[in-house]
């Protein structure tokens, strides 16, 4: 891959036909979030590793406005892309054409948002060596991207993989509900781990970047130290300019922090076929309880009276950590699918929830596009009902100890 020269930015309005400007095209998607949104939280595929797109004939059409007392409702705009968005997109749109390939990937972004202002910030603090990671995605991008032939015309279209990744970082700016917070070449860098089976995730990772890193990294200006403790993470000096981009970007993906005498919440999202696993766990959970380290909730909790509906929400929005004990009643749940997963998953994103799938039995997890992003407690070829029951303990005993880890991971003085 080589850099963009003038005259070929010069000649980028006529090289993009079906797409304005990569600004539009962004912008496009932007207005098309709720429809994306719903479609990712009811579990359309979140990956498609085949190099797909839109339908010719859907392209560039946004989501039907909507009208009467929705209208008035619903006033939120999308998030507006920021200037070295636009150009990122912009440049690695041309480069794509320039090189007659069919479609620009997420291999294609990534190459991209090595140069972007913010998201090189973050890999630079992450320890992520620069140009061999731009060698490697060339490398790939020129060897597995089709080509158009010289006699045919180029019209260069995004793959669903990336187009994902920049309905991933609109909605998480989106999420964070802050007036003006434009979305940044970083968000992209975090909504890019989503696609967790592309070959730009695992260069990242074959850096030593992860998601989490990053995010880390954006809260605190430093990297998460190999410990995984706060006390052990390795200080790095942030100049005033680089704090600055930093301080624009990362609002929306702050790890939530603990407090020295807060006590932080666990949700454990179950079906009620199961409720023998949720007995067995709070027991292992206990000790935490009682050492005010975490307070437990389940709909156990739930008393003749209350508003049970109003409880489980508030309950999910204060929740740090989920636990989820996925079996095939708990996919079969249209409570859970429909009202518990969408806002976990939505704080997963955009503020570091840290969700624990534990396997309860034989199910369809892995199947799953959206669960199956999520590294389970257990194998799942190993579901918990299977285990001998010292066996289980010992899972029990490791989410227990899962869970501590992490409250520590987010204590501050």
């Amino acid at each position: 891959m080589t850099r963009i020269s003038d005259s070929q930015l010069a000649r980028a309005g006529s090289s993009l036909r079906t797409i304005n400007s990569a600004g539009d095209w962004l912008s496009n998607h932007a207005q098309c979030i709720e429809v994306t949104d719903t479609h990712l939280m009811c579990g359309q595929p979140l990956y498609n590793d085949k190099m797909t797109t839109t339908p010719r004939k859907k392209r560039g059409v946004a989501a039907p406005a909507p009208t009467g007392a929705k209208a008035a409702k619903d006033k939120k705009q999308p998030p507006l892309i920021s200037e070295e968005v636009e150009v990122m997109l912009h440049i690695a749109f041309v480069n794509a054409r320039d090189r007659r390939h069919e479609f620009i990937t997420v291999e294609h972004l990534v190459f991209g948002l090595v140069d972007g202002p913010s998201s090189k910030v973050a890999l630079t603090a992450c320890g992520a060596d620069l140009d061999e990671l731009k060698s490697r995605l060339g490398l790939f991008i020129d060897e597995h991207t089709p080509v158009v032939d010289a006699n045919e015309e180029v019209d260069t279209q995004p793959t669903l993989g990336f187009q994902r990744v920049v309905q991933r970082a609109i909605m998480q700016v989106q999420a964070a509900n802050q007036e003006g917070r434009q979305v940044l070449c970083v968000d992209l860098l975090v909504a890019v781990f989503g696609e967790k089976d592309s070959h730009a995730v695992y260069y990242l990772h074959q850096q030593g970047v992860t998601r989490v890193d990053v995010i880390d990294f954006l809260a605190h200006g430093t990297k998460r130290a190999a410990g995984s403790q706060v006390e052990e993470r390795e200080a790095q000096r942030v100049d005033r300019n680089v704090a600055t981009i930093l301080a624009e970007a990362a609002q929306p993906f702050v790890i939530s922090e603990v407090k020295r005498n807060e006590r932080p919440k666990l949700f454990i999202s179950y079906s009620h076929v199961d409720t023998q696993c949720v007995e067995r766990l709070l027991v292992h959970l206990k000790p935490l309880e009682r050492a005010n380290t975490v307070v437990c909730w389940s709909d156990k909790r739930l008393r003749t009276g209350d508003k049970w509906k109003a409880e489980i929400e508030q309950n999910l929005n204060e929740a740090v950590i989920a636990v989820l004990l996925i079996s095939a009643d708990f996919l079969a749940s249209d409570f859970i699918v429909n009202n518990e997963l969408p806002p976990l998953l939505v704080k997963a994103d955009s503020n570091g929830l840290r969700i624990l799938p534990v396997i309860v039995k034989p199910c369809g997890f892995r199947r799953d596009p959206i669960l199956s992003t999520f590294q389970a407690a257990n194998d799942p070829a190993t579901p918990l009902l299977g285990m001998t029951p010292i066996e289980q303990e010992a899972l029990y005993d490791k989410i227990a100890d899962e869970v501590a880890k992490e409250i520590a991971n987010r204590r501050v003085s």
